[in-house]
């Protein structure tokens, strides 16, 4: 009895760190064993019972994707517009949601005054600004990004301005005590306070740049990787169709991952 009591651990399980093996499989070793199983199963599936109009095996996906990605034209005219527009849109509004949560923190009647548009920044229908989007800038590649970067706005000011609004009353009389410009404490306290919420805003506008720049292409655009996947659909070219499907897949994992990668650099709290 006292050797069972004295192997079980007083520390509550919920503060235990996570196991870095389980099974004898690391985290990233799950990851993989569950994408091949359901791999495998889609294509068992695809193969024996289901019919080539609802959807193909996963090799010939891979077959048509390795293709699609050698073919000039789809990597410039589809691949190549739909990765600027991504970048273009979670560049700019990371810009302007990172000034805009500042400007929120700095300035308390504006604060209150926009807090309840941010609150239900997501309840507008943002494709439904499209119309508006293409009288004031013409059809092509502007309306996309643009109401991309408004989608992604939102978020990335959101979690900023909780990063901002988080700093402790005692941090901001430290930096007055020291006399520190605006500046100053911007750079070396406010910014760096902050970031960890920052980076999670970043992370999240990248997420919602791609779903909106594809969502918008797959609607609206007569370009791009969302409308080859929509001409595709249309077409009854089903193979086309989830070869631009496991790209967008690809393209998605590899930016979120690579993003959150470099962010990740910057966040104290992971150091």
């Amino acid at each position: 009895m006292s050797e069972r009591t004295e192997s079980r651990s007083v520390v509550p399980s919920y503060v235990r760190p996570a196991p870095s093996v389980v099974a004898g499989l690391p985290h990233w070793g799950w990851t993989a064993a569950v994408l091949i199983v359901v791999l495998v199963v889609v294509d068992v599936v695809a193969r024996f019972f289901a019919s080539p109009l609802d959807i193909v095996p996963v090799s010939d996906m891979a077959f048509t994707a390795v293709d699609l990605l050698t073919d000039p034209d789809f990597l410039v005219g589809e691949l190549g517009r739909t990765l600027a527009i991504i970048a273009m849109a979670f560049v700019a509004s990371g810009v302007l949601g990172v000034a805009a949560a500042y400007v929120l923190w700095r300035f308390e009647l504006w604060d209150r005054a926009f807090e309840p548009y941010l609150n239900v920044y997501y309840a507008v229908p943002t494709f439904a600004l499209y119309p508006i989007m293409v009288v004031l800038f013409g059809a092509g590649v502007t309306p996309i990004g643009v109401l991309s970067t408004i989608f992604a706005f939102g978020v990335v000011t959101l979690n900023a301005r909780n990063g901002f609004a988080a700093v402790s009353p005692i941090v901001t009389k430290l930096g007055t005590t020291l006399m520190l410009t605006r500046w100053q404490f911007f750079r070396s306290i406010l910014l760096p306070y902050a970031l960890p919420n920052i980076v999670t805003g970043l992370k999240l506008g990248l997420s919602y740049a791609i779903i909106s720049v594809l969502a918008s292409e797959f609607i609206l655009s007569t370009q791009g990787l969302g409308h080859f996947i929509s001409i595709a659909y249309d077409s009854f070219d089903i193979a086309e169709m989830y070869a631009g499907i496991l790209v967008v897949a690809a393209v998605a994992l590899i930016s979120t991952f690579g993003i959150s990668a470099l962010l990740n650099r910057f966040d104290w709290r992971r150091r």
